[in-house]
């Protein structure tokens, strides 16, 4: 939560609190006469606030800039709205107060301030002030939110406390706004940042930029491998198990290589390539790859990942063998040490003619090419 603690002392928000410091200054000295440019100026601010907020729970790194959408009077209604709830809120514990005496007042109070940023985040989320308001969806924020919403409540209550302290001294105008301002920044970041940190127990369909690059570059790359097996199955069904072969190889070498922060990486990669050719008519090529994979994992001490892999093929081809006597050595004596013995009979089962089944030699070529 320190990064979204911080988001406000970024350029943009310091300058935009620095212009709007200098600007309410002079509105709150003119008295009446400043009354609508005041309101104005806070209108605008409440927006940028709520702006600051969809950049939190989006995960951006770099805090908005006022732009001319935020300050349009009827692009963005969040900021009236919570203003609404808020005062239908003190009326209602005034209420309260005025009917049961001052412990309601108090008691309705304090519940307000502290649903209070659980109804920004969810006007902030949502946009709808009647969910805002709702009990029901106000907890499921604060039970999803966990921890976090009890800094929420810290913060809120520090700036609070602070800026009455401050309030009650002689400090001067202009730094008391600018630490008004900036108290409202603060809270409105954190209540985004613990709506970004806790999205998906929250059920928060949103993604970083981050995570947009990634699943563009993601999506790209599952194209481009979808292309190479397309080649490759062209060249597998005209019986060109070697030029077939050839171009999976490529795609390995340099997708799937032994660098530790590649392992997860290249497992995907591989259940990936092995999933696709699993469907292709011959099995060669998939009996090769899991052969490669499980040569890699057995390389790499990764010996319960290898026996879920040949475990999986076993269940799609019975006739499957890995391609080196050596790894299915190592593996049968690891099913047997798992206590996975269907695994380890499969194994140790012969082939057809009284062999070990083989598949696609290591050099590309198959028993039966």
């Amino acid at each position: 939560m320190i990064r979204y603690l911080l988001l406000p002392w970024r350029v943009a928000p310091l300058l935009l609190v620095g212009t709007f410091t200098i600007v309410l200054a002079l509105c709150i000295r003119a008295r009446f006469a400043g009354i609508f440019p005041a309101v104005l100026l806070v209108s605008w601010f409440f927006k940028y606030c709520f702006a600051l907020l969809d950049s939190a729970v989006a995960g951006e790194e770099e805090p908005p800039v006022l732009s001319v959408e935020m300050i349009n009077p009827f692009d963005e209604q969040r900021p009236l709205a919570q203003a609404v709830l808020i005062g239908a809120g003190w009326a209602l514990a005034s209420w309260l107060g005025a009917k049961l005496g001052r412990p309601a007042l108090f008691a309705s109070g304090a519940l307000m301030l502290a649903v209070l940023p659980a109804s920004v985040a969810v006007l902030g989320i949502t946009g709808n002030p009647f969910r805002a308001a709702y009990p029901v969806a106000l907890g499921a924020l604060i039970r999803g939110t966990g921890r976090d919403y009890a800094w929420l409540l810290i913060a809120t209550l520090l700036c609070a406390s602070g800026l009455y302290a401050l309030a009650q001294t002689e400090m001067p105008l202009g730094l008391l706004v600018a630490l008004v301002l900036l108290a409202f920044l603060t809270v409105f970041a954190l209540i985004g940042g613990a709506v970004h940190e806790n999205r998906f127990a929250l059920g928060v369909a949103t993604l970083t930029r981050a995570e947009r690059r990634a699943e563009r570059d993601q999506r790209e790359h599952a194209n481009e491998r979808n292309r190479m097996l397309d080649r490759s199955f062209g060249h597998a069904r005209l019986g060109r198990i070697r030029d077939a072969w050839a171009e999976i190889e490529r795609w390995t070498l340099e997708h799937c290589h032994d660098a530790p922060d590649r392992r997860a990486r290249a497992h995907e990669e591989y259940a990936a390539l092995i999933e696709s050719a699993s469907r292709w008519d011959d099995p060669q090529i998939a009996d090769r790859l899991v052969s490669d994979h499980l040569g890699r994992l057995l390389t790499q001490r990764e010996t319960g990942t290898a026996l879920d892999v040949l475990e999986r093929r076993l269940a799609s081809n019975p006739r499957f063998r890995p391609a080196s006597p050596a790894h299915a050595t190592r593996l049968r004596e690891l099913a047997a040490l798992a206590g996975r013995r269907s695994l380890h009979r499969a194994l140790g089962e012969p082939g057809p003619g009284g062999t070990a089944a083989k598949g696609p030699t290591n050099n590309g070529s198959s028993a039966t090419e």
